[in-house]
């Protein structure tokens, strides 16, 4: 039964968080890792990086040069890709790798799930992406997000709910207007910093890919709420999943809940959400439990994403808005 009341669903892909805080798009996941993070070498009077600075990057980003390693061994196409990044960092430029798409880390991870001795390179492409986007996040150009979290204050968790495909942490409570998001997960412990979080209160927010602001202790099984991004200082691990992996139960949980706002929801609005055909896990949560009829809203810059919508939800109302979130942030808000 559906009450006479709205509900209105927002799904917030890459592209949302890209526009509001400049965090990479999944084709830049991991491969622009030291591009977007190395403050570079220091340049000795010789016009080249100098011997320590040089030592320093690769101590800094040693994962991500096994992460090459591991990338050239696996695909012939990329054979020479550590020797690349090796090179740039001896002659101080900027690597531009130039990753075709069956490269990209959704790919990689599409075949990697199918490979039950993969796992220590999921954790190492898992520990990346989430360095990568911790490194990138931008809360000083966050308008996008923020703008959008605003024009909130007047609803109610009974009219809205949020599903994110992301794991960053920009989109975040708005405590001078108290406006406050409920992630509908069990947390065992909650960090004095984030004692204004209530479960039960505030408007849904479900991250179905985890967020780093949450802490997994694997030995104990246990899950925290921190004040901020995980950092090593916190111990245990960020609680994060890249998509085919195997969900955590907790994850499965969130996932089960999700499937519920999809089918309560009237209207559905996609942001910056591409909806690959590689994601079948996502295809079937939405096609499962979209009810016939329901208004969904596409909001890219991509018309051809626009067109995808129409055709794996013919029974729907679909609209597209194409538009670049940077400039057009009012094309989202409630």
């Amino acid at each position: 039964m559906h009450s006479n009341q709205a509900f209105q669903l927002f799904v917030f892909g890459a592209g949302a968080s890209h526009a509001s805080g400049n965090t990479p798009l999944g084709k830049d996941l991991v491969w622009d890792w030291y591009a977007d993070c190395s403050t570079f070498p220091l340049i000795g009077s010789n016009g080249k990086p100098v011997t320590a600075a040089v030592e320093e990057d690769n101590k800094e980003f040693e994962d991500f040069g096994k992460f090459l390693r591991f990338a050239q061994e696996r695909y012939p196409a990329l054979s020479n890709v550590y020797e690349q990044w090796q090179k740039a960092i001896r002659e101080g430029e900027h690597l531009i790798l130039n990753i075709a798409k069956p490269y990209c880390i959704d790919e990689i991870m599409e075949g990697l799930a199918q490979e039950q001795q993969a796992i220590q390179h999921v954790k190492l492409i898992r520990k990346i992406a989430a360095t990568h986007i911790i490194g990138t996040s931008d809360i000083h150009t966050n308008n996008f997000y923020q703008k959008f979290t605003k024009s909130l204050g007047n609803k109610s968790r009974e009219e809205i709910a949020i599903i994110s495909f992301n794991f960053d942490c920009l989109l975040r409570d708005d405590l001078e207007d108290k406006i406050y998001f409920d992630h509908i997960i069990e947390f065992e412990q909650i960090d004095s910093g984030r004692c204004f979080y209530q479960p039960g209160r505030g408007i849904p927010l479900l991250k179905l890919h985890g967020s780093l602001d949450w802490r997994y202790e694997p030995s104990a099984e246990t899950l925290t709420l921190l004040p901020a991004e995980w950092h090593k200082t916190y111990g245990g691990e960020p609680f994060v999943f890249l998509p085919h992996e195997i969900k955590h139960k907790k994850i499965g949980k969130l996932w089960n809940a999700a499937a519920l706002l999809i089918n309560k929801a009237d209207k559905i609005t996609f942001v910056g959400y591409s909806l690959p055909d590689y994601d079948k896990d996502v295809q079937t949560l939405f096609g499962n439990n979209i009810r016939g009829g329901t208004e969904i809203v596409i909001v890219d810059s991509s018309p051809a994403v626009i067109e995808r919508y129409k055709t794996l939800f013919p029974n729907a109302r679909v609209q597209g808005i194409e538009c670049d979130l940077k400039t057009r942030v009012e094309s989202v808000l409630c």
